[in-house]
């Protein structure tokens, strides 16, 4: 029987910061994705590089300290494969955004899924969907 594809996902840097930061429900339904044996989550040195950026912020500390963020990449990194940045189009509205569609096109990635509205305009990357995560969740329901 032939095995089928398992599903190549990017997910954006605020859902590892969003996924630090609460406590129950989006941290479950991030280490529930990352542990889903159909799904492979794919990351790069900068999209790594831009939560650090983000979680170390001084308005973070109150919800997460240094060593809880490390144990957080520790324990993320050993479910992620990582992929290089590739080549990032300048299509995004805000540039910062475009080497996440570089890191789709690099892995060849199913979804990318994001909270940000100038990604989410777009609806898809070459052969990459752009999604919520509700509607990604959404699908994985179907």
């Amino acid at each position: 029987m032939k095995k089928s594809k398992k599903l190549s996902i990017v997910l954006d840097a605020n859902w590892y910061v969003s996924s630090c930061i609460s406590r129950k429900s989006r941290r479950t339904l991030y280490y529930n994705i990352l542990k889903n044996s159909d799904l492979q989550v794919f990351y790069s040195s900068t999209l790594m590089d831009e939560f650090s950026d983000v979680i170390e912020r001084p308005k973070f500390s109150k919800y997460i300290t240094h060593k809880q963020i490390n144990r957080f990449k520790i324990i993320a990194l050993k479910f992620l494969k990582k992929t290089n940045d590739g080549i990032a189009p300048e299509i995004v509205r805000d540039v910062d955004d475009n080497y996440l569609l570089g890191i789709c096109a690099s892995c060849k990635a199913d979804y990318l899924v994001t909270g940000d509205q100038d990604l989410l305009v777009l609806s898809e990357y070459q052969q990459t969907q752009i999604v919520t995560m509700g509607q990604f969740i959404q699908m994985l329901d179907a």
